[in-house]
């Protein structure tokens, strides 16, 4: 019962965000293909320093979620040209946020692709693909706050 109810509410909130954030998703499973492959994407965590370092997608770069489009160009633009970029955070709040910020600022700095991880960490995460933290592989995650932590299922 757990497991159902973290799901139906983690899809409840994605189809929130998806209505108010128009931004392109991109399905967990195909971010892994995408990560396995030639040309993996670049990876951004959007969430605090407290979640990132407990948990994050292997190779992502931790941005700040108040990241403006000069901010980010000054610091990625040479990393971005030709890359697919790939956004996430907990659930897609506030990946779809920084990405609708940023996004005509990678498109200047000629990026491929700008995407939101579709469900986030959680989502990848309760799906059972790898997250670590500073040490490698780690079955923990930050749950960002007690209400929104209900949409995690805890690995056993």
């Amino acid at each position: 019962m757990e497991m159902f109810a973290a799901d139906w509410l983690l899809d409840a909130a994605i189809l929130m965000i998806e209505r108010t954030h128009r931004v392109e998703n991109l399905a967990t499973d195909e971010l892994a293909a995408m990560l396995a492959g030639p040309e993996p994407p670049l990876l951004f965590d959007v969430r605090n320093v407290e979640e990132y370092e407990k948990s994050r997608i292997s190779n992502a770069l931790r941005l700040d979620p108040a990241t403006g489009p000069d901010d980010f160009v000054a610091r990625y633009a040479t990393l971005v040209t030709g890359r697919d970029l790939v956004f996430y955070c907990s659930i897609g709040q506030r990946s779809t946020e920084l990405l609708k910020r940023v996004e005509g600022a990678c498109k200047k700095a000629k990026a491929k692709s700008c995407r939101n991880l579709r469900g986030g960490i959680f989502r990848w995460y309760n799906e059972g693909k790898p997250v670590m933290d500073a040490l490698g592989m780690t079955d923990d995650i930050h749950g960002y706050d007690p209400i929104w932590a209900v949409m995690v299922e805890r690995r056993r």
